[in-house]
């Protein structure tokens, strides 16, 4: 490497631990890490961990960004999407964890960028989103009684946290049919979860305990009838601003399977490149986001982060149309880089060369949508940009080095957001 250069290291998913896991395993996040590295400059290096899994703690294949370039963008760009994402001679990780620190020999030239692991992991701690939450008045009051923070200790014993959960759980209005999640309080996409309805004590619940007190405790809370996920992306300043306040990058809809497996992002952006989720409570959105994120920076966090939310539905067995959709603004808070980071640079790469084509003036947005197809991707590609009358083809953003099998990245542009998000939806289910 020489001297200088930004070395990237993508630890995706290390929540779970074990900080390479997710990237050798995971075709998926492999594209990811790849896409991730489109927002920095073309010098610098993408270090991974061999595909195989050998010596997975440690990274040992390094790629220049330059040579990970998608085609259809054109040339590798020289400087990186956002000018704070960067620095020479950093060592830039997905997720500053404890354990990545130690992953490689950084010498004199090369230092790690980002905040300390301990005020992350405080931070990211699902937990800390609810409390803060609830100190900012930002929890629905439908919601705010029915969510329950457990530490590990409370999870060690079984007998006294399922009769608690059990009597919770019976105090619950009747629109949440006593559905609910018992989820870990570190994670990513609810892997780990435990869910149930109308009963707590289940071998299941049990089986699920002593995990989920290695994870740092759960969040017990209802499962809702979720209708849209949302996010909203951030940098927070870091020592050397005192008194800098969060900046709002942008807002996006996150698309997703059920089961809560990433499949893109979509939103509208106007001819200054700014992006916004197109949802109506979108400046609620925003504004709730940067409260929750000035509350992490209070903290000691700083760098790239993201605030989860989402749309949820309350049933009743009463009159037609007593349906009501509620706005759970600040759900999680994600301190580390996020996919809908990745979508906000790929924009910030794609509109200057393409802002005529998209006949955007002041005052215009455009729908856009950032999707990972799979099977019979090319020919989905086309359906969805053919029902979405899209303003260019779509862009295949696969990079030179994709695999074969592995999900394929297209970025879609359409007059209106959403009749290219009900294509997609109609093609892909999410």
């Amino acid at each position: 490497m020489t001297k200088g250069q930004c070395l990237l290291l993508p630890n995706l998913g290390a929540e779970e631990g074990r900080d390479w896991r997710a990237y050798t395993r995971q075709p998926s996040t492999r594209v990811a890490a790849r896409l991730w590295s489109h927002l920095f400059s073309r010098h610098a290096r993408l270090l991974t961990p061999a595909i195989d899994g050998r010596d997975a703690d440690r990274p040992t294949v390094e790629c220049r960004a330059e040579d990970l370039w998608p085609g259809p963008l054109g040339e590798a760009p020289n400087g990186p999407a956002y000018p704070w994402i960067e620095s020479p001679g950093s060592i830039v990780p997905w997720f500053m964890s404890p354990t990545i620190v130690g992953s490689v020999e950084t010498g004199d030239d090369l230092r790690f960028v980002g905040p300390d692991p301990e005020i992350v992991a405080h931070v990211h701690d699902k937990a800390f989103a609810v409390e803060a939450s609830r100190a900012l008045d930002l929890v629905p009051k439908e919601l705010s009684s029915l969510i329950e923070v457990l530490d590990a200790s409370d999870l060690a014993e079984p007998d006294r946290v399922v009769a608690k959960l059990s009597t919770l759980l019976d105090r619950w209005p009747a629109w949440t049919k006593r559905r609910f999640t018992l989820k870990p309080r570190s994670g990513v996409s609810g892997r780990g979860r435990v869910a149930g309805m109308g009963q707590v004590d289940t071998e299941a619940l049990r089986g699920a305990l002593p995990r989920l007190a290695s994870r740092g405790g759960a969040i017990f809370e209802p499962w809702l009838d979720r209708r849209t996920d949302l996010s909203v992306c951030l940098h927070l300043p870091g020592h050397d601003a005192p008194g800098s306040l969060p900046t709002l990058l942008g807002s996006l809809e996150m698309l997703a399977t059920p089961s809560g497996v990433y499949r893109g992002h979509c939103g509208e952006i106007d001819n200054r490149g700014r992006v916004f989720s197109g949802h109506r409570e979108d400046e609620n959105l925003r504004s709730d986001a940067a409260c929750l994120a000035a509350e992490a920076q209070r903290a000691g966090f700083f760098g790239a982060c993201g605030v989860d939310a989402f749309t949820f539905v309350t049933h009743t067995d009463s009159t037609e149309g007593t349906d009501r959709e509620i706005m759970r603004p600040a759900v999680e808070f994600n301190a580390r880089a996020t996919m809908g980071l990745v979508a906000l640079g790929l924009m910030r790469r794609v509109l200057p060369g393409r802002k005529r084509e998209l006949e955007l003036a002041p005052g215009d947005r455009r729908g856009f949508l950032l999707g990972l197809l799979e099977e019979d991707a090319e020919q989905i590609a086309q359906e969805i940009g053919e029902q979405a009358n899209v303003l260019i083809p779509p862009l295949l953003l696969t990079s030179p080095v994709h695999e074969t099998g592995a999900p394929q990245p297209y970025l879609f542009f359409a007059p209106d957001l959403p009749p290219l998000r009900a294509a997609y939806r109609e093609r892909v289910g999410c």
